[in-house]
């Protein structure tokens, strides 16, 4: 059998495995990873998107590779096989020797299997090469240590041999990815971002997932105390025999519990999405992670006010239907926003009037930091998403930027969906 057919009959089943694991992932980590890319870039560019979805499907073949297959008849392999670790750091000399081919294939597999490593480290996520030397030798004690103990027990013995030569190379490999990313750096250096920009023109896609992301916050911030009231409810309340409660003298029916956490899911759903937006420059707490604002346009006193009451009663009355429970009418209305924002590329609020010197981008050419030039609001030749735009003054609010307003006739906003 040829060394090509050996590595083929080993790895093909872990390999399909791990490309039958990667859509189900990936979509579990949707909402993680396009989160972390708006944080990061205040966009989706799509070579950030794919690297970002490759290396789930790294990470599950990483997994697969080095700990699948495990052998039939666990019994009666550890009753033969006895692997102890091996620490000798130049042992893969002796392999070499002794292997010839075969053993040189296993050290560039160590090697190679690691690179992908180390490249996502410095070209994706900008760390250090101490970052992938130690990242890479980190994540390879882990793997040795998983074999060694049998995937931590699941196995009744040591199925592979935890082997030093494997930390090395693997430490290696991540070192070499990292060299690789710093030539491609020369080659196609990242853009730039400015931390401080906040995006003005979200799309569909920033939107929902910083509403998602909103969402977790609202449903954290009641749901656990929702939980304390009922718990400490019924350790209080005396039930009585026609399914009713007497609480402190009074007669309280069961109901009443799903009114009390009701009215604490509103409250936290208008501290998170009406009183803090509102508060600091149109964004709440997800938008402030993806850099995102969802005030469109410049607006002070009653058109602010307008704004958000229609915002709060579209989002604020699907909210209070899901907390009913009114499934069916929560979901419609989820639809006819949804439809909406295709048709229209705009929320529903978004068309609340703006400040009377507003120009019909809905941005005050007063208003806008910088240089005038309108470079902020290009999106780059890789760009998917939406191009965030420099922070305007918002209900009396300073613009982030230092830099003085630039004339009217300078300014250039586009909309990108």
């Amino acid at each position: 059998m040829s060394i090509v057919t050996l590595y083929a009959k080993t790895f093909g089943t872990p390999l399909l495995i791990a490309l039958l694991l990667w859509p189900i992932l990936a979509a579990f980590l949707t909402l993680p990873i396009l989160a972390l890319l708006y944080h990061r870039e205040h966009r989706l560019r799509l070579a950030s998107t794919i690297g970002s979805y490759l290396s789930v499907l790294y990470v599950v073949g990483l997994l697969t590779f080095t700990q699948y297959p495990m052998p039939d008849e666990p019994d009666r392999y550890c009753a033969v096989h006895h692997l102890s670790p091996q620490l000798n750091p130049v042992e893969f000399i002796q392999d070499i020797a002794t292997g010839g081919v075969s053993a040189v294939m296993q050290l560039l597999l160590n090697i190679v299997l690691f690179i992908p490593l180390g490249f996502l480290l410095m070209r994706f996520l900008r760390r250090s090469m101490t970052h992938a030397v130690v990242v890479g030798f980190l994540l390879s004690l882990a793997i040795e240590l998983t074999q060694l103990s049998g995937f931590w027990g699941i196995y009744p013995c040591s199925y592979r041999q935890f082997d030093v030569d494997d930390l090395l190379t693997n430490t290696l490999g991540a070192l070499v990815g990292y060299g690789i990313a710093k030539l491609c750096d020369r080659r196609w250096p990242p853009k730039p971002v400015d931390r401080a920009e906040i995006n003005h023109r979200p799309g569909i896609v920033h939107r929902g997932v910083t509403f998602a992301i909103d969402m977790i916050i609202v449903t954290v911030g009641y749901y656990p105390l929702g939980i304390a009231v009922v718990w400490l409810f019924h350790a209080l309340a005396k039930p009585l025999p026609d399914g009713t409660f007497q609480l402190a003298g009074a007669m309280v029916h069961v109901d009443s519990l799903n009114t009390v956490v009701t009215v604490l899911g509103m409250v936290s759903f208008l501290v998170f999405e009406l009183w803090i937006p509102a508060t600091h420059r149109g964004q709440t707490l997800g938008g402030m992670f993806t850099h995102m604002s969802m005030e469109t346009r410049e607006r002070h006193g009653w058109r602010r006010a307008v704004f958000y009451a229609i915002r709060t009663v579209i989002i604020g009355g699907w909210f209070l239907l899901t907390l009913l429970q009114k499934d069916m009418h929560s979901g419609l209305l989820v639809i006819a926003v949804a439809v909406f924002a295709l048709i229209f590329k705009q929320m529903p609020w978004d068309y609340a009037p703006g400040d009377a010197r507003t120009g019909h981008d809905g941005i005050s050419a007063q208003s806008i930091s910088g240089s005038g030039s309108g470079s902020d609001g290009e999106p780059d030749g890789g760009q998917i998403g939406d191009a965030p735009q420099s922070a305007p003054r918002i209900a009396g609010m300073t613009s982030m930027s230092a830099a003085a307003p630039a004339p009217a006739d300078t300014v250039q906003r586009q909309e990108h969906q």
